[in-house]
This record gives structure tokens, C-alpha cells and sequence, in this order.
């Protein structure tokens, strides 16, 4: 069985998919498997949960509790009151989340072996299956998923260095062109396009990404580009006087945690 976070929360068993109720019987599933085989009191539960706690929150917490033990029931995973507080008693590695930091933190050790890394961030990357916790509200869920996301950033961006090294660019500049839009803050992802860009002869197009990056964080922010996007931005424009600067360390490598 496994416990998805990174999109809408499920459990799956096989190509099975566990029913298991409304968006706030979710939350408290979410609640527990981002601590997966820990306690989480119940006090935490229910910050969790609700922004705004009813007068009767312990007792839906137990309700909502009650019902996600008979989902689980058949999966091998079942959650457990342990230490004035309950447990998703449930191997963390069966729970993406937790596996996706796991590779990543492998990668990150990695970093002298582009074709480990490589293959270590393809993993952790086909675990995305889009907005983490998709679906539940509230403020917890708001930070989990900006929290998540900054360390998908992060792989992906080691992933597209990995791959420049081993002479990959059109890899890159394939997975990188859908997602850059969506992440127009990311500066390692936009560095690591125009790399890939240049490499493929496609220098005037990585020079109108950085136009379209350095006025969005104008009209948003009201900042530059930072000092590596601009000097990658430079070597660009002096069409190939010097070679294009080499990114300083690993871009964007972000493994926080997953709770909170």
C-alpha cells in the first residue's frame, strides 16, 4: 500500500484506490502520515486539521479517526493511539513524500556523480503527481504544500544540472519549458533552462526568458535577478566571448522537513 501526499491525498493498494471520505477526513489522514510511525498529539491533530476549531473538534477528531481505521483496514497500515496522541502506524518509505526527501537527501550526498544523481532525482521526480495535498484547506495544508514544492524546485533544478553535465540539454530543456512558467521565482530553474537553451543554439531564447523573469520579479517584488542569473545572463550576450559561467555549488538544493 502506499500513502500519496504529493497531489490528492490517497492510499492505494495495487492499482486499488481506498475510499476515504471528505476533504477533512483527509486533512487528518495528511495530519498523521506526514509523521508517519510517530505520534502526533492531539492538540497538533487538530491545529492540523481546523483553523478555526469547533466547540466539538476532539470529538470529530475521533470520528474522522474511527472512519480512516475501517478504510484502512484491509491495507496493512492502521493508525494507532500512542503516547496521549495517534500514530499512522505505516513504514515512512510507503508514504511519497517521505520517500521523495529520502532520494533527494541521497542525491545531495551524491553530488560528484552526475549519473547516481541523475537517476536518484528521476526517481524522487516521477513521485510528483502535481499540487501536494491537493484538495485540503487550511493554513497547515497551505505550509506543507509551499514547503514541499521549494524542495521540488530544488530537486529538479540538481536534476537539470545533472543532466547539462552528461550532455543532456534537450532533456532539460523539455521537462524545464512547462515548468518554468509555473514557477517564475525559481531562479535555479530559469538558470538551468538557459543553460540548456544555449547548449542547443537557442541563445535568443534564453535571453527572452531572463526579459520575462526580470519583469515579473520587477512588477512583483521589485527586485532584480540575483547576481548568478545576471552574470549567466551576460555570458549570453557576449555570444560565446567566455564561457558561460558554471553555477555556483548546487542550485536550489532545498530538503526541509516535511512537518510542521
Amino acid at each position: 500500500m502506499d500513502v500519496r501526499l504529493l497531489g490528492p491525498v490517497e492510499v492505494t493498494v495495487g492499482d486499488h484506490r481506498v475510499p476515504l471520505g471528505p476533504p477533512q477526513r483527509r486533512a487528518v489522514l495528511a495530519a498523521l502520515a506526514i509523521d508517519a510511525g510517530h505520534p502526533v498529539s492531539l492538540r497538533t491533530l487538530i491545529e492540523r486539521v481546523w483553523d478555526d476549531p469547533p466547540d466539538r473538534a476532539t470529538d470529530s477528531l475521533y470520528a474522522h479517526i474511527a472512519r480512516l481505521r475501517q478504510a484502512l483496514a484491509a491495507t496493512g497500515a492502521s493508525i494507532e493511539r500512542r503516547n496521549g496522541g495517534y500514530a499512522l502506524d505505516v513504514d515512512p518509505e510507503r508514504v511519497d513524500a517521505h520517500r521523495f526527501r529520502r532520494l533527494a537527501k541521497q542525491a545531495q550526498l551524491r553530488a560528484r556523480d552526475d549519473h547516481v544523481r541523475n537517476r536518484l532525482l528521476a526517481e524522487a521526480m516521477d513521485l510528483w503527481r502535481g499540487a501536494p495535498l491537493t484538495g485540503i484547506p487550511g493554513e497547515w495544508a497551505a505550509r506543507m504544500r509551499y514547503g514541499i514544492e521549494q524542495q521540488y524546485v530544488g530537486a529538479v533544478a540538481a536534476w537539470a544540472q545533472a543532466n547539462l553535465s552528461l550532455g543532456r540539454p534537450d532533456v532539460v530543456v523539455t521537462e524545464l519549458t512547462p515548468l518554468v512558467p509555473r514557477h517564475p521565482l525559481a531562479e535555479p530553474l530559469a538558470s538551468m533552462l538557459m543553460r540548456g537553451l544555449c547548449a542547443l543554439g537557442r541563445g535568443a531564447e534564453a535571453v527572452a526568458l531572463y526579459a520575462r523573469l526580470r519583469g515579473y520579479l520587477a512588477d512583483h517584488l521589485g527586485v532584480e535577478p540575483g547576481p548568478e542569473l545576471r552574470a549567466l545572463h551576460l555570458g549570453i550576450l557576449r555570444a560565446g566571448a567566455d564561457p558561460l559561467p558554471r553555477p555556483s555549488g548546487r542550485p536550489g538544493l532545498l530538503y526541509a522537513q516535511v512537518t510542521g
